[in-house]
């Protein structure tokens, strides 16, 4: 009896076995993933009224306003809980 279940757990284990030797080699020659596309090229061409850069300028491209820029300061509290009933 256990002559036969010995046998019986290595043909599992060896199916198991080869079956992960050949997934990892199907993913090893798997087709790589194509390149990705190139970046755009687009430029900034002026438009009338466009002032040049200047060389070494801030960018502010990206400034926030508002509360953004003032000093830290506390939400405001939240409302009292209602009354018990």
């Amino acid at each position: 009896m256990l002559n036969r279940k010995s046998r019986i757990v290595a043909a599992v284990t060896s199916a198991l076995a080869g079956a992960a030797i050949g997934g990892g080699i199907a993913v090893a020659n798997a087709t790589p993933a194509p390149p990705p596309p190139a970046p755009p090229t687009a430029v900034d061409t002026p438009e009338p009224g466009d002032s040049p850069d200047v060389a070494d300028a801030a960018d502010t491209d990206n400034l926030q306003e508002g509360d953004q820029n003032g000093p830290e300061v506390p939400d405001t509290p939240a409302p009292p809980a209602p009354p018990p009933r």
